[in-house]
């Protein structure tokens, strides 16, 4: 390491030790690690040198490296629900607004891989679907009353839309998943345009009685 980079390093230490460190501090150093080396580098010695102090002062705000990406994961949720609604709310109709939605999806994951990994148990986090299904509710409500809207417009019975939430939103994560471990070719660009198309055919599913 350069003495430059040394020299770097100890003046953000040093303007980080001039106030006491926070939450938001610890958090936001717990995404920074994880984003140069993947959840699993995460430990909370690791997020202690970030903000330039030691594990005590983690701590003090949190019992435990799970109790920071819990916190992580709920922040995650909100944000993609602030996304995902305001994408709902300028649309024109049912149809588009699920649309939109669905991008906005996508452009949560793009923007804000590491929240989207820990919110889905993705790159080594250590949550499964039962402990995380409860913080991601209020998502998957805000999809399923634009599933019912667009299935009642269709003379449907809006109870079904159960189902279809799911299938398409398999559909979704999955090319998301696929973007992030690199698996595509057009990155989440082409996971955008096939999350359009996925959800344009399970409209036309949908409105001829299908799905």
């Amino acid at each position: 390491m350069s003495a430059k980079r040394d020299t770097a390093g100890a003046a953000r230490r040093g303007e980080r030790r001039s106030r006491p460190a926070g939450r938001d501090d610890i958090l936001r150093a717990a995404r920074e690690v994880a984003l140069e080396g993947g959840w699993k580098a995460v430990t909370v010695r690791r997020i202690a040198e970030r903000i330039g102090y030691t594990n005590p002062i983690v701590y003090e705000h949190f019992g435990s490296k799970d109790d920071v990406l819990v916190e992580l994961l709920r922040q995650g949720f909100a944000e993609l629900l602030e996304g995902i609604e305001a994408a709902r709310g300028k649309a024109a109709d049912p149809e588009e607004a699920l649309v939109g939605m669905a991008h906005a999806y996508v452009g949560f994951a793009r923007t804000a891989p590491d929240l989207y990994q820990v919110m889905y148990g993705l790159g080594g986090v250590p949550f499964g679907v039962s402990e995380t299904w409860r913080e991601g509710w209020e998502v998957g409500h805000a999809i399923g009353a634009a599933v019912e809207e667009i299935l009642q417009g269709y003379g449907r019975d809006p109870g079904d839309a159960q189902d279809p939430v799911l299938m398409l939103w398999g559909q979704v994560h999955g090319l998301v998943a696929l973007a992030m471990a690199g698996r595509l070719e057009g990155g989440y660009d082409q996971a955008d345009r096939l999350t359009e198309r996925s959800v344009r055919d399970a409209l036309v599913a949908w409105r001829e009685g299908q799905g």
